[in-house]
């Protein structure tokens, strides 16, 4: 009886969880499936039906024959690999710092550090944005990265990790005549592995939907990022639907396809550190 009661609410859960996935999930399959449609069917079309009536592929051709996508995913990219590993640099940098030392105004620091994740970005844009024209970095890559180099959210992140090491693995190093930076490269760094996988996935998600910053930042089509060259698609093709549709779900491909590769280093990252502080 028990184990009956048992497989009935397993049974009874993974459905819960699928109708959950599956609501969640409709206003892609829909876009997918709209997408492949001309733009007379989708008008002419009554209610939302799921599939269509013949599925046709000149919505994808037109979009990669007259939008320089590649170029707008390889700035997406450069941006990416940029942030990433200035970030990988100085957050963890930053972290070991506050986890490893004991220094005057640390905790008023870690506290301004917390308090900055507090503060919207588009407070700070346009002062952003005076500064770093007033560099002479517009319609740079440096320009349109430089903002988000370092992240509040990446340092506490790490120090949490950093913190939940033992102390005897720091006491054993210095021991075999390892300094602090030789710790950090050597044996903290690559523990964190996980943490900063988590970190790295999670950042690509927020680095290639970013639009207000590069829209600011580049006047030129051949800066433009991902999500600004398509969203160029509803003034250039307002009144084709399916051309929209189909920009969207090649803008969506790519962080869909990272974070379901990359969705179990993200609960690791999430464990690693521990709730330690």
């Amino acid at each position: 009886m028990k184990m009956r009661r048992t497989t009935r609410e397993k049974i009874i859960g993974f459905i819960i969880r699928f109708l959950i996935a599956l609501l969640f999930l409709s206003p892609f399959f829909l876009s997918v499936s709209y997408s492949f449609r001309t733009d007379t069917e989708i008008m002419m079309t009554k209610g939302v039906t799921l599939f269509p009536r013949k599925a046709v592929l000149e919505n994808y051709v037109w979009v990669f024959k007259h939008v320089a996508i590649f170029t707008y995913l390889k700035n997406s990219m450069l941006h990416y690999i940029m942030i990433m590993g200035a970030q990988i640099i100085l957050c963890s940098m930053t972290a070991y710092a506050f986890a490893m030392f004991e220094f005057k105004g640390k905790k008023i620091l870690f506290n301004l550090i917390l308090f900055s994740m507090m503060i919207p970005g588009e407070v700070v844009l346009i002062t952003n944005f005076l500064q770093v024209q007033s560099w002479g970095l517009a319609n740079t890559y440096l320009g349109m990265v430089i903002t988000a180099l370092i992240s509040s959210l990446g340092i506490f992140t790490l120090r949490q990790f950093y913190m939940s090491l033992p102390k005897d693995f720091k006491e054993a190093a210095t021991l075999d005549g390892c300094g602090d930076i030789g710790f950090w490269l050597r044996i903290a760094l690559p523990l964190s592995v996980p943490t900063i996988a988590s970190m790295a996935i999670y950042e690509f998600v927020t680095i290639y939907n970013r639009y207000m910053w590069p829209l600011l930042m580049a006047n030129k089509e051949s800066m433009y990022t991902i999500q600004i060259g398509m969203d160029m698609l509803k003034g250039a093709e307002s009144d084709n639907l399916g051309v929209i549709l189909a920009g969207a779900v090649i803008c969506i491909v790519p962080v869909v396809t990272v974070f379901v590769i990359g969705q179990k280093y993200i609960i690791k990252g999430m464990v690693s550190g521990g709730v330690k502080g």
